[in-house]
């Protein structure tokens, strides 16, 4: 069973992927593919305590959460997760970007971030759900 603490997690990480669809919608593209990326992450960091019983790190990394909870995972999630890790940095801070983010990413882009996060979210949310 998934703990009430997990599920507020799994619950929040929800919002920011409902958030990176609303963002999108309005063409605020770095904020979107961030929060899509964000959405990610905080379902990965679910699944320490639900997979291998641990805390959650401190970690931003996806493609490393990913190793540590699932270890190989299909390959198309694998590309996902791939795709979405380097935007923590480059949707956020003009040095990461190459210049201010808002300009670097297009809407494209965008519902892009917000449909493979939405992938990727359902399939870590029923591994999570086929462990408990």
């Amino acid at each position: 069973m998934i703990s009430d603490r997990a599920e507020r997690w799994i619950a929040d990480a929800r919002i920011d992927l409902e958030a990176a669809r609303v963002l999108s919608q309005h063409v605020i593209a770095n904020h979107a593919i961030f929060h899509a990326r964000q959405a990610v992450e905080k379902l990965l960091k679910c699944g320490y305590p639900i997979m291998l019983t641990r805390p959650m790190p401190r970690e931003h990394s996806l493609q490393a959460m990913v190793h540590d909870v699932f270890g190989r995972i299909p390959e198309p999630i694998w590309a996902i997760i791939k795709k979405l890790n380097p935007f923590y940095m480059s949707t956020r801070y003009v040095d990461a970007a190459g210049g201010p983010p808002s300009e670097q990413f297009e809407p494209e882009d965008a519902h892009e971030a917000v449909e493979l996060a939405q992938e990727a979210f359902e399939w870590i949310e029923a591994q999570y759900r086929e462990k408990s």
